[in-house]
């Protein structure tokens, strides 16, 4: 069988998860599915930096930065090379899919932030995502999502059979992500000028992370803890002024530090060298940091949402994103309460270990084979 796969999405260092999950599916693919081709749709800002082996590679000649002529593309020429490439199926995992494809066509849909949270965009490109998303998983032959909570909401807006829609769980790299020895922390606190025991947040500057309630939370939690220091790593791109000014608002100038897009190689001992992992956001279609924290050796605190519930389990102290107080007493629980921290460290490494890349790689290659037999 030979399989496409749409990454024409992606832009490197500016989609967080998406990107997470996009190198780890073409990584476990061909090993899950030996003997089957893959052959992986990219944009010329991505070229040189995607491929593993059994995959081949084809640039197409577009640009990702510019959204309405990679769309026109996506759906004017993907399928022509679709039918020229003689490809079985086409599997898009950007939330986007041609309408009309030559061959069976799964689409990735990682949430509906734009249906549950229609705040967070402007009115014109609201519109746009409601339109091409919905138009993209109606057309599609089957849907994959990241967690039950997103399939609940892409069977009930969309109004698309269950049956059409595969949960397949993100994880993190067991052999990446984990505890790291002194040493590596001491060395990467060095290289990035932070202080033991810092507090870090790795996430993107969307509103929907909500940082302005993290600040303020921070703010409460140093009276009791003034040498406490906030690390903050992620894509940095709409709504990053908002959080520097809100920064200064508070007078936090001297305590928060901007990490910024961290090379990836560098993530896993900036985990490992955090005294605490906060996770306040507001809307997740999964929350992959929260699993590398917790393979990481950190205690995790995290908002009481789903999904956010459905991947840290017993593992994580719960807390209401929508209470400034909630998590400043999140924080303040776990970083002054040594038993506490030890169970959410134990709890983690346990609930991470179930989360395996490998089998989100063979649940997707599952969906695509029963696309193509028509059994969706």
């Amino acid at each position: 069988m030979r399989v496409g796969i749409n990454a024409l999405y992606l832009l490197p260092g500016r989609v967080g998860g998406s990107e997470v999950y996009l190198r780890n599916l073409i990584k476990w693919l061909p090993r899950v599915a030996p003997g089957h081709e893959f052959l992986l749709y990219i944009n010329r800002e991505s070229e040189g930096l995607l491929g593993e082996d059994g995959v081949q590679v084809v640039v197409c000649k577009i640009r990702a930065s510019n959204r309405p002529l990679r769309i026109a593309y996506e759906q004017a020429v993907l399928p022509l090379r679709a039918r020229k490439d003689r490809l079985d199926a086409l599997f898009s995992a950007g939330m986007t899919a041609p309408f009309l494809s030559p061959v069976p066509s799964l689409l990735m849909l990682y949430d509906l932030q734009h249906v549950n949270q229609p705040g967070n965009f402007n009115r014109w490109y609201l519109l746009f995502l409601k339109s091409i998303i919905y138009m993209s998983a109606k057309s599609a032959h089957a849907v994959l999502t990241l967690s039950e909570k997103s399939k609940r909401d892409i069977v009930k807006f969309y109004s698309i059979a269950p049956d059409r829609v595969t949960v397949t769980h993100l994880a993190s790299e067991k052999s990446v992500f984990r505890a790291r020895p002194p040493e590596e922390s001491t060395a990467i606190r060095r290289k990035y000028g932070l202080p033991p025991g810092f507090v870090l947040y790795l996430a993107s500057s969307l509103p929907h992370k909500n940082y302005e309630r993290l600040l303020k939370a921070f703010k409460l939690v140093k009276i009791s803890r003034p040498e406490l220091k906030l690390a903050l790593a992620g894509a940095r791109d709409y709504g990053q002024e908002a959080i520097r000014r809100k920064i200064g608002e508070l007078g936090l100038d001297e305590d928060v530090i901007f990490l910024g897009w961290l090379p990836y190689e560098d993530i896993p001992a900036v985990y490992s060298a955090a005294g605490l992992f906060v996770f306040p956001s507001l809307h997740e279609g999964f929350g992959i940091p929260v699993i590398e924290a917790m393979a990481s050796g950190v205690p995790v605190v995290c908002s009481n949402i789903e999904p956010l519930d459905e991947v840290a389990g017993e593992a994580a102290l719960f807390v209401d994103p929508l209470s400034v107080e909630s998590i400043a007493h999140g924080m303040l629980r776990v970083l002054e309460d040594p038993a506490l921290r030890k169970r959410l460290v134990t709890e983690g490494l346990k609930r991470s270990a179930g989360f395996s890349w490998e089998r989100t790689a063979e649940q997707t290659f599952k969906a695509i084979s029963d696309a193509v037999a028509g059994l969706k």
